[in-house]
């Protein structure tokens, strides 16, 4: 009779806790496997934006087809105007090596999402030394993220690049939980 009692109340306690969950909870739930494609999402970006691979398209393939990048001076919207971002004289222009590296992607934090997923990190931007001189690090900032997933694996839907003053850039959900000081 004990143990009966006591299944029951077990039961009673599991029904409550999965109807205590809020409904969406298991659609957005994140598997390992998820956290470890996004993850690889984010490593892929700095090397393909890093080598200029394919003239800027490796890089605007990490996005969805109307994927957008925001950044201080503007956004490009589209693989077409990623692809011509990505190739542009700013990127493409900087001395090559197999060992060159300029974008550091580092603590990154991925949340599940209704849509997939949002993220967000720190990035430290290096300036290339010349003449066998040292580099050093040229600006950081943060990026916040928007990832879905797509037939070809998790890509960017959105990715945003803040820097030092550019707060207007900052989504408004962050500023929920780390409000700016007055």
């Amino acid at each position: 009779m004990l143990k009966l009692k006591s299944s029951i109340i077990v039961g009673i306690i599991a029904l409550l806790a999965v109807n205590a969950q809020p409904q969406n909870a298991h659609e957005s739930a994140l598997t390992t496997l998820d956290y470890a494609e996004i993850e690889q999402l984010n490593a892929h970006y700095a090397h393909a934006i890093d080598s200029c691979a394919d003239n800027g398209k490796e890089w605007a393939n990490l996005f969805t087809s109307d994927g957008v990048f925001m950044y201080f001076t503007g956004k490009a919207e589209g693989r077409e105007a990623l692809t011509a971002l990505a190739g542009s004289h700013h990127f493409c222009d900087l001395p090559r090596t197999p060992l060159t590296v300029r974008h550091i992607n580092i603590n990154v934090m991925i949340e599940p999402s209704s849509g997939g997923a949002i993220g967000k990190s720190y990035v430290l931007f290096l300036r290339v030394g010349k003449d066998g001189r040292p580099g050093d690090i040229e600006e950081a900032g943060k990026y916040y993220d928007v990832y879905v997933t797509t037939s070809v694996g998790w890509r960017f839907k959105s990715r945003r690049y803040v820097r030092g003053l550019d707060l207007s850039l900052i989504p408004e959900s962050e500023l929920l939980h780390h409000p700016l000081p007055h």
